[in-house]
């Protein structure tokens, strides 16, 4: 039995202009799918107009021309480069911030889920990137995302903590079926990761194998 795609990226392009005007062809007739339950890696150079992609998929940016298909509607969540937290509360205010309707016993099992179980009172100001990364997750878990978006969140950690959180990432998409993409520039690292790779060169963006 063939595996269900989640979403089908049909020929999105991204233009824009410059300050002066000129006009830029930053992702040109880019087309993949992603399986549920998966993790998928974008592999990209650094400036290629990677994160935009990603923030397209997240539905915080529009594409000029193309199509998303999203079986089950776009609740996708983006965790970018740099972790964001609040830095005057706690993990798990940090975790519920925003909910309207909180289910506790889920939270804890969150929480313990990303290894933050015992540091539900610590506040993450001038915390480590993974510990920062952890909230970032959960807060993004709570949500219960259709899929996670990562884009290149692991730059930042030190050799110990990166692989901490490689395995984190297994971790949660085993034991909670959720379909992740990650937009990277470290090949290792998504062929660590991934179920499948998506390698694309430089600008304008184009797909060169799926």
């Amino acid at each position: 039995m063939s595996a269900e795609n989640i979403l089908t990226v049909e020929n999105i392009s991204k233009e824009y202009s410059d300050e002066v005007g000129y006009r830029i062809n930053l992702l040109k007739n880019v087309s993949f799918t992603v399986e549920k339950g998966s993790v998928t890696s974008i592999i990209a150079p650094t400036g290629s107009g990677k994160s935009s992609l990603l923030k397209i998929l997240a539905g915080l940016e529009e594409p000029t021309s193309g199509e998303i298909k999203q079986s089950n509607g776009i609740n996708n969540i983006l965790i970018p480069s740099k972790p964001s937290s609040f830095p005057w509360m706690n993990v798990r205010e940090n975790v519920k911030f925003g909910l309207t309707e909180i289910d506790e016993s889920k939270v804890n099992d969150i929480i313990k889920l990303v290894g933050l179980d015992g540091y539900e009172d610590h506040v993450p100001h001038n915390k480590s990137y993974g510990f920062r990364f952890r909230i970032s997750l959960a807060t993004s878990l709570i949500r219960n995302p259709h899929i996670l978006i990562l884009d290149e969140p692991f730059n930042e950690m030190d050799a110990t903590t990166k692989g901490e959180v490689y395995l984190l990432i297994k971790s949660v998409n085993e034991k909670l079926n959720t379909t992740i993409i990650l937009g990277t520039t470290n090949i290792t690292e998504a062929i660590f990761l991934s179920d499948k790779v998506c390698l694309m060169k430089k600008v304008p963006v184009k797909l060169l194998m799926n």
